[in-house]
């Protein structure tokens, strides 16, 4: 072959080759930041490192990362290495965003790595989006000078990725152009070719290429590519190409002859692959399906003969089958071909058809296409239900027929729906009407609300902002992944047809809706019409899809166009791969999916089932056929409460009408049932008779539909029942009121009852954040009250009014007596005006208060103001506290123990509110040791006080009970409160906390993440076993089999099945078998 060389290369090779990268990480092959890089931290501990994840590294699976939950709140550095700057040195990297978009600040130091040492800004970059951009920057103002390096990131949304960074020149190389003899093509065709594998250059991003002597010829140049054409002409042409080296700027030329021959007189060709689909479903038939194409001169008009061959990524042959048609084709015309026998594959996986033209034609070489597909399961058919809802789609036999009603041009924009202005990105729509009453799971909804991302809300939700509020036109919700369906209890009444981050354009794109027909058949379309993806570059907005609401309940959901041809950023979205379609209740704990996002731990990880994407032409149809389901029953139950007539509702919903719902309860007198009181829609009130004192209320519900189809809660009943107690107690002399919201996994609870019960205390137990507004019965000697975090708003009113008026009613005879402890009470009482009744009981009737921040006080004395971290101290027993022993330390371990101080006498603006104003209270206990330099911050300061009046002792305590560490410390503490108190034991054994004689007793956490801890109880001794279920009935894991003592047990499940592998996110049951008890309970993982 011919080679030119310019002039200027040759004279430039005769120069000495040189450069080199002082530095070229890409993070590989370690899991740390690499040798000489360092970091600094801001001090939340969240910082630069060196992560494996190979969706989001530029270039192999490991990439720089560091991310922050608190936007504006951060300074992370990542610091290089030190190098010389040598003449024509550059840094090079490349960088993205996790989510939405970050900035970032390159900064370079010639002293240090300390932060202080980097004052000269290299660059200032903002707005980096999720998809990787190269950034290059000269260092020429430092040659010949040792620098560091440093990226400053502070955060702006979540999270910031950096990868294959280099510093320095890469060795200069001479640029070779070696192309091929020739290329041939058709006149009238055209002809793209690569370039890139005939180029040798320094670098491929800074090459170039130019061409000459193209005449008859057309050349289109596109990067390294290019694409020859040519109408009216044919021949041998040669053209000269250029390589340009944009690194050393040598180049080098190369001569390419083109031979374009003369048209065919008929040119068929396979041009389009119809079916198979990308993705094919396993036991499912497809008729093969393709375009041909005429490219000649001439008409054909004979029979076309066609051939298609499937194979398996063995290449074995699966199927094959043969079409033929007679057709006319003219130049350039084309035509639908399919075949006539039906293909099933019966096993997944990748696989190929090839289709061939077998008619003699001038140019054979584009009678074949060979097209990839992949077979999946597909699950054409789901459900019931617990509810009785069912679906199918168009794919199975029996389906839905795919029948698009556009309404693009008739129906009502939702987006503009009573606003003035289009908001097309994450935005509720004002609720649209939907012109009749639908049922939806037992309820009836006569309005939607629409979100841009491909779902409705037809209950009552916190996203919607009605306008004109604020953040009205941005209320939708893109996280169709965090919770499972059912599950995601903020998402009410959902019906998510394609449920993903996408965006409406203004002009181009709307939803629509619109009602049609008469009573009984009416039916609402809502129609999503030319939407995208928000995330992802080109293609165009083009996505359609609608959901039709039926007067009957039935819901059918139909997919014109589900891809858009953008490019993906880190997740693709084409066809439903990150998308939910679903449907679930409105208290979000009935549901059933179709296809669902699976994301664990900020990774996607695909959909579930992998075989439901969606595709163009899809038709899918909710509906509930024969009522074959029980109704379903929810109920809250109560704790113990002082109300002896009390009232009890439950929801209970069914597809058919409900006959009968009924109360049954018993206090010691048999079962007795009781019909509701009232019914409002789903909601069965019930008023009981009056319930005598210290009885134990024990109850169950029982329904009927009008197909008979019976249902009780708990469905074990009556032998699983719910319970509580009408307090108080015969003989109960102690109270212990528990902050059962905030410590609503009864964490803190067992620190007291465990004291109690070793004192024999007869107790009861109430949780004063249930009740709006309670009184303490006069039978109670002492009250023990807790509040783990601080306040919670009204019923820390009640609470405080309750205890002020039992104070009141102490004497000096029959003195009465309470211990508050709370690690966040005493800084919730600070702001709170005098005239507020929680700020008066702390005040007065403690005659305590909160020392605010500042030298010596704040939200932690034990490790300084605005310090969240559990911290080691002691707290030190003062010579006036009537508990414990004089002068001695108690281990304590706690974040956020209160700075408070005792007042010597109360307020003057409570002094004529209360009795006995002029005596105060003293300092009980005081800080001591800690995280400061071996001392607490506020070594000294009160942590707890006591106030011993005529007619009520008041002791506080600014920890958590639990905070003191040592058991036998817990032990004493209680034993001198109780002596203190002058509380006597009592030898009933009556337990406040109503306790089943066998069942599962506690989940928690639940959901979990990681693992659960779970107890469960046994009536006697003899075999049990405790079970792990998916939703399909599935067993999963054998958590215990085997002969088990009476009494508790405890188990922990880290989540793997019997196999030792993760299961995924969602909801399983966890059956337990004991003699004759069956039970079931629900868990939930979120990975």
């Amino acid at each position: 072959m011919k080679k030119l060389l310019l002039l200027a290369a040759l004279l430039t090779a005769l120069l000495p080759v040189f450069g080199q990268w002082h530095i070229d990480e890409d993070f590989e092959g370690i899991t740390t930041l690499p040798y000489g890089w360092t970091f600094h931290d801001d001090g939340d501990g969240m910082t630069w490192r060196n992560i494996y994840n190979d969706s989001h590294a530029h270039s192999g699976t490991r990439v720089a990362f560091c991310d922050n939950y608190f936007p504006n709140q951060n300074s992370d550095w990542l610091i290089t290495p030190q190098i010389t700057v040598a003449a024509g040195d550059s840094l090079i990297f490349w960088t993205r965003s996790w989510i939405s978009t970050e900035p970032l600040k390159v900064f370079v130091s010639t002293t240090g790595t300390a932060v202080g040492n980097f004052n000269t800004l290299l660059a200032d970059i903002s707005e980096i989006g999720t998809s990787y951009q190269e950034v290059r920057l000269s260092l020429a103002p430092w040659t010949g000078q040792a620098i560091y390096i440093g990226f400053l990131w502070e955060c702006e949304n979540y999270g910031i990725l950096i990868d294959d960074v280099r510093a320095g020149q890469p060795v200069t190389i001479q640029p070779e152009l070696d192309l091929p003899e020739s290329i041939t093509f058709y006149q009238g065709e055209s002809l793209t070719m690569d370039l890139t594998p005939y180029i040798t250059t320094t670098d491929l991003n800074t090459a170039s290429l130019t061409c000459s002597g193209a005449v008859n010829v057309s050349v289109s140049i596109n990067g390294l590519s290019a694409e020859f054409s040519c109408a009216n002409w044919n021949g041998t042409e040669n053209i000269t190409f250029t390589l340009h080296d944009g690194t050393s700027g040598l180049s080098d030329s190369d001569i390419l002859s083109v031979i374009v021959l003369p048209p065919l007189s008929v040119d068929l060709a396979v041009t389009e692959v119809h079916s198979p689909m990308e993705f094919q479903f396993l036991n499912l038939p497809f008729t093969p399906m393709v375009t041909v194409s005429n490219g000649g001169i001439s008409t054909f008009n004979a029979e076309l003969e066609l051939l298609a061959t499937v194979r398996d990524s063995n290449s074995a042959t699966v199927w094959s089958g043969q079409a033929f048609q007679n057709v006319n084709l003219p130049p350039d015309a084309s035509a639908e071909i399919s075949f006539p026998q039906a293909c099933t594959i019966t096993a997944e996986g990748d696989y190929s058809i090839a289709f061939e033209i077998t008619n003699a034609d001038g140019n054979p070489g584009n009678n074949t296409l060979v097209f990839g597909f992949t077979v999946v399961e597909r699950v054409t058919q789901g459900g019931p239900d617990a509810f009785g809802y069912s679906y199918i789609d168009s794919n199975a036999p029996g389906g839905p027929v795919y029948d698009w009603q556009d309404i693009s041009a008739t129906g009502t924009s939702s987006i503009m729906y009573q606003v003035p202005t289009f908001a097309g990105d994450d935005n509720f729509s004002e609720p649209i009407p939907l012109g009749f009453s639908f049922p939806f799971y037992g309820y009836q909804y006569s309005q939607a609300y629409v979100d841009i991302n491909g779902e409705i809300l037809l209950a009552d939700n916190t996203w919607y902002n009605p306008y004109p509020s604020q953040g009205w036109d941005n209320d939708g919700n893109i996280f169709n992944y965090v919770y499972p369906i059912p599950g995601y209890a903020q998402m009410p009444g959902l019906i998510a047809v394609y449920w993903d981050d996408l965006f409406a354009e203004e002009g181009v794109s709307d939803i629509y809706f619109q009602t049609f027909g008469n009573a009984p058949e009416r039916y609402t379309i809502i129609q999503w019409n030319n939407l995208r993806f928000d995330v992802g570059t080109g293609g165009s907005p083009c996505l359609k899809f609608q959901v039709i609401l039926h007067e009957n309940g039935e819901i059918v959901m139909q997919y014109h166009t589900t891809q858009t041809g953008q490019i993906p950023g880190n997740v693709p979205h084409a066809n439903g791969l990150s998308a939910t379609v679903a449907i679930q209740n409105a208290s979000a704990d009935i549901g059933l999916v179709y296809l669902r996002e699976i994301v664990e731990n900020s990774a996607y990880m695909g959909v579930e089932p992998a075989g439901n994407l969606l595709h163009d032409g899809l038709a899918l149809r909710f509906f509930n056929a024969d009522d074959t389901q029980p109704p379903v029953i929810s109920h809250d139950q109560p704790g113990n409460t002082f109300n002896q007539y009390p009232e009890l509702t439950a929801n209970v919903i069914d597809f058919s009408t409900i006959s009968e719902c009924v109360l049954w309860f018993n206090h010691g007198d048999g079962w007795q049932s009781l019909d509701p009181a009232s019914v409002q829609g789903a909601t069965y009130s019930y008023s009981l008779p009056e319930i005598p004192l210290g009885s134990e209320l024990r109850y169950y519900f029982s329904a009927c539909d009008e197909l008979n189809n019976n249902a009780t809660l708990p469905a074990g009943a009556p032998g699983e029942c719910f319970s509580f107690k009408i307090l108080p107690s015969s003989g109960a002399t102690v109270l212990l009121a528990i902050s059962g919201n905030q410590d609503y996994q009864r964490n803190e609870m067992p620190y007291y009852t465990e004291q109690f019960d070793s004192l024999n205390l007869s107790y009861d137990v109430y949780d004063w954040e249930e009740y709006p507004s309670w009184g303490i019965p006069n039978q109670y000697h002492a009250v023990f009250v807790y509040a783990v975090t601080g306040s919670q708003g009204g019923r820390s009113d009640s609470l405080s009014v309750a205890l002020m008026n039992w104070l009141d009613g102490g004497t000096i005879v029959a003195p009465r007596n309470v211990f508050m402890a709370s690690d966040g009470w005493a800084a919730y009482t600070h702001p709170h005006p005098n005239d507020s009744v929680m700020r008066k009981l702390f005040n007065a009737y403690f005659r305590t208060c909160y020392v605010p921040a500042g030298p010596g006080g704040g939200t932690n004395g034990l490790a300084g103001p605005d310090v969240y971290n559990y911290e080691h101290g002691t707290i030190l027993r003062r010579v006036d506290s009537p508990i414990c022993t004089p002068n001695t330390e108690y281990n304590v371990y706690a974040n956020t123990p209160d700075c408070i101080f005792f007042y010597d006498e109360c307020p003057d603006i409570y002094a004529d509110q209360v009795q006995y104003p002029d005596v105060g209270a003293v300092a009980a206990f005081t800080f001591e040791d800690g995280p400061v330099n071996g001392h607490a911050y506020l070594q000294n300061g009160v942590c707890a006080t006591a106030l011993e009046l005529p007619i009520y002792r008041a002791f506080y305590f600014s920890f958590d009970f639990s905070q003191l560490t040592d058991p036998t410390d817990r032990a004493e503490w209680m034993a001198d409160i109780a002596a203190c108190f002058n509380l006597e034991s009592s030898a009933a054994d009556d337990p406040a906390v109503p306790e089943l004689d066998a069942g599962i007793s506690t989940i928690w956490p639940n959901p979990f993440q990681a693992s659960c801890n779970i107890s469960f109880k046994t009536a006697a001794k003899g075999p049990a076993r405790l079970d792990i279920y998916n939703l399909r009935g599935q067993k999963v894991r054998c958590l215990a089999a085997g002969e088990f003592a009476k009494g508790s047990h405890d188990l922990v499940w880290n989540g793997t099945d019997d196999f030792g592998t993760a299961v995924a996110s969602g909801i399983y049951y966890l059956r337990l078998q004991a003699g004759e008890l069956r039970q079931t309970r629900k868990i939930t993982i979120i990975r």
